[in-house]
């Protein structure tokens, strides 16, 4: 491959320079008059420039393209913030309801009149109280309901569902006590309704094939990315593993149809006439799989570059792997500016890059006359080029690093294609009426297979190293380095060497006295809710929790990752009590869980109640207001 020069990835630049216009625009707000301006300027010089080429050509066409992505960039996101909410909305249910214990959730996408605000069309998170109405995918309503902004997290270590719903390009929330859904659109509801049923059939043939719930859950995870029958042991398992993303409908899945679309067209002949069949069924069958799988962003990605790729075979082209993701990544942004910030966005584009850059360098200048040295050395050099450019992403988000990956990924993605294939044979056959009953029980054996090698993973010892703090400046010099080293792959100079060696040092120090600090704190923190409250004393990496009632699985774990904790160790008040006591080095704390509670004969230093009142009875030497909610941090 050599160096990457800016003749062989235009699109990738140009897409590169776009996204950095949306994030300058999310962060910072440029006067957008200011943006016009410098916008035109840089278009008439182009026009100029083209007319008279100078001796600088080419770097004077570079640095104005350049100026003026990032600028069609700040102007894309800033006409998407100003997207207008109608008093009036008619809403379109635009993914599958999910029902709860006392409410329906999904999202809804507005209707409007005009053609050009297709792509900036205002979504919605709807909440709706009525559970007994049947609601569907691409269902009609009108309401008037103001619409409220997301709330986001108070506490540190709290899901920060108002960035999650942000990257799907969500702001707004609205709760509704019922809906009446309109049939006006007759047309677009029967495209609607052919997606639901085909998830029904879907979800039918699965429950045919399958026994158990576990290979079912996994199954349909596994084809289509739903996730609603997968327990969450599985999930644990495919994390700590580092196979998480077999899960995920992704670009392999779509890469996967996509190959074996080509394939049942080579005995067609690559006549012009076979070429254009092959295309057309390939658009038909890429956008039914984008959309029966929820229009994932990875599948998305995926779809349009096969896309590309079919559309340059029809023609008789040679389609550019790196060039087609830049133009995939355009596509995406300028339709969908906010998926900079989806996290299923970044990791399926760094993924791919490893892959187009790093091991298509590795596979042409390492060669194995062995077949299964080569086919071994393949899957070895994508899993860790993939892993190397996702790295930066994966230890900011998820503060853990699965240390078996390598040969967890060598093992598991054979079987998890060999499974996926299987699978869709056997609902190939179920929807024909004919039961295979032998090539079922093989295609749930070998998803079993698939779960238990994963499972022991999972439990090998040190399989997930955690938690790993990692800040937004950390992330960002990891990704310069891996940006560095995609463009200049096996470089190494002794100035790169010294700057990688100097680098090395200077982190390694930092990130030792940070361990060091870590490791000898000791803090008290009063943590609440409004409905949960508790006492975390830190000694180093470990912790003691005073609860009142015991604490979820899942906020022990961001309680863990947020201070970086290895262990916590939880201690519940008895369900009679009427207040909790936390002795930590001779200092007893208190907190009223119930009112008229009785005087406690322990002398109690510090007192936490929701009234003040309460502070007169136990007359503690410090006093705090407990707030609805709130974080206190002593010592």
């Amino acid at each position: 491959m050599g160096e990457i020069s800016r003749k062989h990835i235009p699109m990738l630049r140009y897409a590169f320079f776009l996204l950095i216009g949306i994030i300058v625009e999310q962060y910072f707000h440029i006067p957008f008059l200011l943006i016009a301006t410098i916008s035109v300027g840089c278009l008439l010089f182009i026009v100029f420039r083209i007319v008279k080429p100078s001796r600088t050509y080419q770097t004077e066409l570079f640095i104005s393209i350049s100026i003026l992505m990032c600028c069609l960039g700040i102007l894309r996101m800033h006409t998407w913030q100003q997207t207008e909410t109608h008093a009036i909305k008619k809403l379109r249910i635009s993914s599958f309801p999910q029902k709860q214990s006392f409410q329906t959730q999904f999202e809804a996408t507005e209707i409007h009149s005009s053609a050009l605000d297709f792509f900036d069309a205002k979504t919605f998170l709807v909440i709706c109280k009525d559970t007994a109405i049947h609601l569907s995918y691409g269902d009609v309503f009108t309401t008037t309901k103001m619409a409220i902004p997301i709330e986001a997290p108070v506490l540190p270590f709290e899901f920060d569902y108002k960035n999650y719903l942000f990257s799907n390009g969500i702001q707004q929330k609205i709760e509704l006590c019922s809906i009446i859904k309109d049939s006006s659109h007759a047309l677009s509801n029967i495209f609607y309704h052919w997606i639901e049923i085909s998830r029904k059939q879907f979800k039918k043939s699965t429950a045919q094939i399958f026994t158990t719930p576990q290979s079912k859950g996994l199954a349909e995870s596994l084809l289509l990315g739903y996730r609603e029958e997968l327990d969450k042991g599985t999930k644990d398992s495919f994390l700590k593993s580092g196979v998480s993303h077999l899960l995920a409908v992704s670009g392999m899945h779509t890469a996967l149809i996509y190959e074996a679309l080509f394939l049942l067209f080579i005995p067609f002949g690559s006549s012009q006439k076979s070429r254009f069949v092959f295309l057309i069924t390939a658009l038909i069958v890429l956008c039914y799989f984008t959309l029966l799988s929820g229009c994932s962003t990875s599948v998305l990605r995926a779809s349009i570059m096969c896309a590309l790729f079919a559309i340059a075979y029809a023609f008789r082209k040679r389609g550019s792997g790196l060039n087609t993701l830049g133009s995939s990544m355009l596509i995406i942004l300028w339709c969908s500016p906010y998926q900079v910030w989806n996290l299923g966005f970044q990791l399926s584009v760094l993924a791919v890059l490893g892959i187009l850059t790093l091991h298509q360098y590795i596979s042409k200048h390492i060669a194995y006359k062995n077949k299964i040295a080569q086919y071994f050395m393949e899957g070895l050099s994508i899993t860790v080029c993939a892993q190397i450019t996702t790295l930066p992403v994966v230890l900011y988000h998820f503060q853990s690093f699965p240390l078996y990956f390598i040969p967890a990924n060598i093992i598991l993605i054979p079987i998890s294609t060999i499974g996926l294939f299987a699978s869709m044979i056997s609902i190939f056959f179920v929807g024909l009426g004919v039961p295979f009953t032998w090539l079922f029980i093989a295609t749930q054996w070998i998803i079993e297979l698939f779960a238990t090698c994963a499972h022991v993973f999972s439990e090998l010892p040190y399989s997930s190293i955690q938690p790993i703090s990692f800040s937004v400046l950390e992330a960002l010099i990891v990704s310069s380095i891996v940006i560095f080293y995609i463009q200049y792959p096996f470089i190494l100079t002794k100035r790169t060497v010294a700057i990688g060696i100097c680098i090395c040092f200077v982190w390694s120090g930092y990130r030792i006295q940070q361990e060091y600090l870590q490791e000898h704190k000791t803090e008290v923190v009063f943590i609440s809710n409004g409905k949960r409250s508790a006492v975390l004393s830190m000694q180093g990496l470990n912790a003691s929790l005073y609860t009142q009632i015991p604490a979820k699985p899942a906020d022990l774990s961001r309680i863990k990752a947020y201070y970086n904790l290895a262990e916590i160790q939880e201690y519940t008040s008895p369900p009679t009590s009427s207040g909790m006591i936390a002795c930590i080095a001779n200092d007893n704390m208190l907190w009223i869980t119930k009112k008229n509670c009785t005087t406690i004969s322990v002398p109690i230093n510090t007192l936490y109640s929701y009234k003040e009142l309460d502070s007169s009875r136990y007359h503690p030497q410090k006093f705090h207001s407990l707030k609805v909610k709130s974080v206190l941090h002593f010592k």
